[in-house]
């Protein structure tokens, strides 16, 4: 039995790849005919100018305003970004996230675009929205950003980054040379940095991640029910799949946290405020089903 054929391949049938597809297969076309999106676009630059313009008049320099106003513009497009990958079906969803994001940033902090950057590959690495596996760059961007961060002093990264690869090679269309990556990724650790200090967890993160988890908790038995189709391949992407990424991302939003306290709970929080807003807008919405 070859390996293209066997029980953990789970390629499209070959096709030519052109351009980067070759190297980087889960990147996604930012499609401003969609109005949601073009809504999220304007928004972003919105709240950067908004922030900068609101900093320079409380009195901070122009270049931390600056500064400042970029950091709350990633945080809402990340945001809008993660909740594309939670909830594939309902964009709207991440329109309420990127606001709340706004306003989490200016009450609590920024968070870490590296941490979000790694978590968008992450999910769609499990969901596959893109319509593709991962590639080579893309495991380049995973596997290098977990290992950054772990020599950073957050060394549950690339353990957990490994454990991700692993169950990818097991569920519905797993790419078999994930198992290997695991290894690799799992390899990382042993140049991460153990030395940080004992974590603390503020409760309003404690806050955070429960309301998280208790409004997120749905999204699960909805994406049952799917009915997005990948950008690549045109299908209907596995519900399995998109059920597994939101399961691993509760598992990250409550590890992470709770292995290396405030620093990197503050790092996920547009990813927080990604769920909340999905989870908010399929209640919304099942709601409004429900009274039509």
């Amino acid at each position: 039995m070859s390996k293209k054929s066997n029980k953990y391949a789970g390629d499209p049938p070959k096709q030519e790849l052109v351009g980067a597809n070759p190297y980087l297969g889960l990147g996604r076309p930012i499609d401003l005919y969609d109005g949601v999106t073009r809504i999220a676009m304007l928004c972003t630059i919105l709240s950067a100018v908004a922030v900068t313009i609101w900093k320079t008049m409380a009195g901070v320099g122009s270049y931390d305003a600056a500064m400042a106003g970029i950091g709350t513009a990633l945080g809402f497009l990340f945001s809008f970004m993660i909740a594309q990958e939670l909830d594939p079906d309902r964009k709207l969803g991440g329109i309420v996230g990127g606001g709340l994001t706004i306003i989490a940033s200016l009450v609590l902090g920024e968070g870490n675009i590296l941490v979000m950057l790694w978590l968008l590959f992450v999910l769609r690495m499990l969901n596959r929205t893109s319509g593709d596996r991962h590639r080579i760059v893309d495991n380049l961007i995973i596997i290098g950003s977990a290992v950054w961060l772990g020599t950073a002093g957050a060394w549950l990264y690339p353990l957990m980054t490994g454990a991700i690869y692993a169950v990818e090679s097991q569920i519905t269309g797993g790419y078999f040379r994930s198992l290997y990556l695991a290894g690799v990724a799992m390899a990382g650790a042993a140049v991460a940095n153990y030395e940080s200090a004992a974590p603390v967890l503020s409760v309003i993160y404690v806050y955070i991640m429960s309301f998280t988890f208790i409004i997120f908790l749905p999204e699960i038995r909805a994406a049952a029910f799917t009915q997005f189709k990948a950008d690549k391949s045109g299908k209907r992407i596995s519900p399995r799949r998109l059920q597994v990424a939101q399961g691993m991302f509760l598992f990250i939003g409550f590890f992470l946290p709770y292995f290396h306290g405030d620093a990197q709970a503050l790092a996920l929080l547009p990813a927080f405020m990604a769920a909340i807003g999905c989870g908010c807008y399929l209640f919304v919405d099942l709601l409004q089903k429900k009274i039509g």
